[in-house]
């Protein structure tokens, strides 16, 4: 039997359903008392039916420290205890039921996962040196298949596990205040070779490799996000403004470019983090130029050089819906005419762009220090007008790129959870949980998510997504 949902319309006045008679007063009663809480707190509440559930499916409790869902299995990482080291665990999504273990160490976590592979990296510090371990285990039955000493994981793609080499242990460097660089100017790397490996899932075997040379830029273009996203190209920008894209999957060169430039790049972009709007402004590149402020903008179909902008890689210039593109100053986010550089709008306190469907863009900031509810607003994304303002909902950060997944507190341990629809402003409720005392680490996949509150796990099921085109 399908599940009732409340839907939350926050672009008009609330008023109370007609409330059907139920089976019994005790059940009537519980509902009510659910009902008023939720309008009281909510104060434009939708539609609810009596079977209404916003209990979750599942708790996993005992230490838990994350978790990611991917398919149908959900991967959580527990804490050390005195009875055990800290481990992975494989559990059942449908019933929670673990099925293996792998033990860890603390300086070990999770960094991906793929349709069989589990990836795992482990960092280290020592010896004023920074260096990694990288080890793949499969995924249904949590044996390892391998490891890599000195591996910068990237991603996956169809069965291909994709890495950056270190050929010498890097090293941390500590500077004074006074030895502080301008943030505003533009600085390379090191200028180091970069020196890319796919990897078979399975074996570990390298499929093809790549060393780009010095000085060179490389930037990786995603679909979905990062852990679960998959990498779909590499592009290298050389001194001599040369663009190369390549086919992750066998290295193949697909395409070259001449920019309208030449120089060092201190860093380059032809979409690796533009996830929640890969193809708001397609054909585009940023190139930071090395010692200079802001970037520059190319079309990528001809080397044209479109425009400039003084935002500084701080302040992150990205495309993020139909011909726009955003950035954040000590002001507000600051947006761009896509082609022609104009300035469009302006609009503060708010400072990132979560997302966005249908002409809106979800806006926000931050979370506070204080732990009070940053702003949170649905915009037009052509004028930069406030269309719906959902102040004391906070946003649940990194659970799922095809979702915007929202939470308000009704008291100090009680929260209710929702899904919104930024095209209309309009959000669904679907999860009510106890226990809640600040913002979750949360993961979420197809019809499941699943949050870590205080070393517990607790599962919901979440209702179909909104049809976000147009």
């Amino acid at each position: 039997m399908a599940e009732t949902v409340i839907e939350l319309d926050l672009s008009s006045p609330w008023e109370p359903p007609e409330v059907p008679a139920p089976p019994r007063r005790r059940l009537r009663t519980r509902l009510v008392a659910v009902c008023a809480v939720l309008a009281a707190a909510l104060g434009s509440l939708g539609a609810a039916g009596p079977g209404t559930r916003l209990t979750p499916l599942y708790r996993i409790g005992d230490q838990v420290r994350g978790v990611t869902v991917f398919g149908d299995m959900l991967f959580i990482d527990r804490f050390q205890q005195s009875v055990s080291d800290p481990r992975i665990e494989g559990h059942r999504r449908s019933d929670g039921a673990r099925l293996w273990d792998f033990p860890t160490t603390p300086q070990q976590q999770p960094a991906s996962v793929s349709d069989g592979a589990l990836i795992l990296m482990r960092y280290s510090d020592e010896d004023d040196g920074f260096s990694t371990t990288l080890t793949v285990v499969d995924s249904a039955t949590g044996r390892q298949l391998w490891s890599r000493q000195n591996a910068s994981f990237i991603g996956t793609r169809d069965h291909l596990v994709i890495v950056e080499q270190q050929l010498e242990q890097r090293r941390i460097v500590v500077s004074t205040p006074e030895e502080q660089p301008d943030p505003r100017v533009n600085r390379a790397w090191d200028g180091a070779p970069r020196h890319v490996l796919a990897l078979d899932e399975r074996t570990g075997a390298p499929v093809w490799e790549h060393e780009a040379p010095p000085r060179a830029a490389l930037s990786y273009t995603w679909e979905g996000r990062y852990p679960t996203g998959r990498v779909t190209g590499v592009y290298q920008l050389d001194q001599s403004g040369l663009v190369t894209h390549r086919d992750i999957r066998t290295g193949a060169v697909l395409s070259t470019v001449q920019l309208a430039w030449s120089g060092v790049p201190a860093m380059f972009g032809t979409g690796a983090g533009w996830q929640f709007a890969p193809d708001a402004v397609p054909h585009r590149a940023l190139v930071y130029p090395d010692g200079e402020r802001g970037a520059i903008v190319f079309d990528l179909t001809d080397g044209r050089a479109l425009f400039r902008t003084d935002a500084s890689l701080s302040e992150g210039l990205y495309p993020c819906a139909a011909d726009l593109f955003c950035a954040a100053d000590e002001r507000g986010i600051v947006t761009y005419d896509g082609t022609t550089g104009a300035p469009r709008w302006r609009l503060g306190p708010y400072r990132e762009v979560i997302g966005g469907a249908g002409g809106r863009l979800l806006v926000s900031t931050l979370e506070q220090a204080t732990g009070d509810a940053p702003p949170l607003a649905v915009v037009d994304a052509r004028t930069g007008k406030i269309v719906t303002d959902l102040a004391g909902w906070r946003l649940i950060r990194e659970a799922s790129p095809q979702r915007l997944l929202l939470w308000r507190p009704l008291d100090q341990r009680t929260a209710v959870l929702g899904q919104l629809d930024p095209a209309t402003g309009r959000i669904t409720v679907f999860g009510r949980s106890g226990d809640w005392y600040g913002p979750p680490s949360c993961s979420a996949d197809g019809d499941t998510l699943a949050c870590v509150m205080v070393g517990e796990l607790t599962v919901w099921r979440l209702p179909p997504r909104p049809d976000t085109d147009g």
